[in-house]
């Protein structure tokens, strides 16, 4: 199976944009700080609420910051 990476562009005053790799289960999120970020062993379901939230931000520090391995990428 191959990599399969879905990508959304995100109307947040934090976040730019993100992309998720279903088979990898890794999450990038492009900051508006120019900072990115890869999350590892994300859920799908993460990926889904990170769209569908109304504050991307909160989501993120609610579901997703300090729960999930990450390494900064730039």
């Amino acid at each position: 199976m191959k990599n399969k990476i879905e990508t959304v562009m995100v109307d947040s005053s934090a976040i730019y944009s993100a992309e998720y790799n279903l088979k990898k289960e890794e999450m990038i999120v492009y900051f508006n700080n120019q900072s990115i970020y890869k999350y590892f062993k994300i859920p799908n379901f993460y990926w889904r609420g990170l769209f569908e939230a109304p504050s991307k931000g909160k989501f993120l520090n609610t579901y997703v910051f300090k729960k999930f391995t990450y390494s900064r990428m730039d």
